[in-house]
């Protein structure tokens, strides 16, 4: 049942992105003064199942385009769009349907057609503070972003041992860290009496088989909430820059993100626990870009086992942090 005039907050379609809106939704509750709605693409979305976060929610069928989307705000006559997504449609669908308010990022054209906006690639801090500055201009009284642990409905097996989650996977090559490195992390681990255990879309089965070997569990091919359960029962987890490490983040376990090729405070996750490891002084860095042009891709490959494991463990002495045991 979707409710009349309520705040529509429209999911992107990349993990990362969603993850960072659930500290959005959390404010939403507090000042929207209306029932919440969560629509965007199905995998997005579906983190949201039986969480509590959101009053309804609307996977999309398909990718709707700007009219399509402009219906179904219509039809249920809503009160409010949030749209962060760096894309004209929704902002253009929430201004065809008439909706009063309109909040997103300029970014794309969007900027006209909404209400209250504010750039993203030109503001300033992490992509959560720069969403948090267009809810301010809406809601100026606007408390800080507070931290709650994202917690699966999914009930997972979990192992009697301690266990440290492993992501080797990420959406390009530029940000990927070679198997051959996360598989002698989970060694390194597995000499610590840490079991290692590889997360993943079902794309990287084969990858997530090449770093477990013989030492560890390859769950390559979980829904994201059977990964979550996984991150909440773990000592830490240890991963590229990818929707996987912002989710990690947000189930509250100790976090190493190799950053790579990203502007690591940008992209920083939201945790109380979490670290970016980014070579210094590379003049080639961050560049952001999908493929690596420079010989031997250094911002990620000057990254040994033995360095991130080394900042992983100081990571898990910081005051709050579980110990390898």
């Amino acid at each position: 049942m979707i409710p009349a005039e309520a705040t529509w907050i429209r999911f992107p379609r990349f993990v990362g992105d969603a993850v960072m809106h659930f500290p959005i939704l959390d404010a939403l509750r507090e000042v929207a003064g209306t029932p919440l709605v969560v629509w965007g693409p199905r995998l997005t979305v579906g983190l949201l199942e039986g969480t509590g976060l959101a009053d309804a929610l609307l996977p999309d069928t398909g990718k709707p385009g700007p009219l399509e989307m402009a219906r179904l705000l219509k039809l249920h006559r809503a009160a409010r769009s949030v749209h962060f997504p760096k894309s004209l449609r929704p902002a253009l669908a929430s201004f065809l349907a008439r909706v009063p308010e309109r909040l997103g990022v300029s970014e794309s054209l969007a900027g006209p057609f909404n209400t209250h906006t504010a750039p993203f690639w030109k503001g300033e801090g992490t992509c959560l503070e720069r969403y948090w500055r267009v809810l301010r201009l809406r809601w100026p009284e606007l408390r800080e972003p507070v931290f709650r642990a994202y917690r699966s409905p999914f009930r997972a097996d979990l192992p009697p041992r301690p266990y440290l989650c492993l992501m080797p996977g990420a959406s390009n090559s530029a940000k990927t860290w070679p198997a051959e490195r996360f598989a002698a992390l989970a060694g390194l681990a597995a000499d610590q009496g840490l079991l290692p255990v590889v997360l993943g879309g079902p794309a990287e089965r084969e990858l997530g088989a090449r770093v477990a070997g013989s030492l560890g569990l390859n769950r390559c091919g979980d829904t994201l909430q059977e990964a979550a359960a996984w991150m909440a029962g773990a000592v830490g987890a240890i991963g590229n820059d990818s929707g996987l490490g912002h989710l990690a983040a947000a189930c509250g376990a100790p976090t190493l993100v190799l950053a790579g090729p990203m502007e690591p405070e940008l992209f920083r996750p939201f945790g109380p626990r979490v670290d970016l490891m980014a070579e210094p002084g590379l003049p080639c860095a961050p560049c952001g870009r999908k493929t690596c042009n420079v010989p031997g891709h250094p911002c990620l490959m000057n990254i040994t086992p033995e360095a991130a494991w080394a900042r992983f463990a100081a990571l898990l002495s910081r005051p709050g942090s579980s110990s390898p045991r």
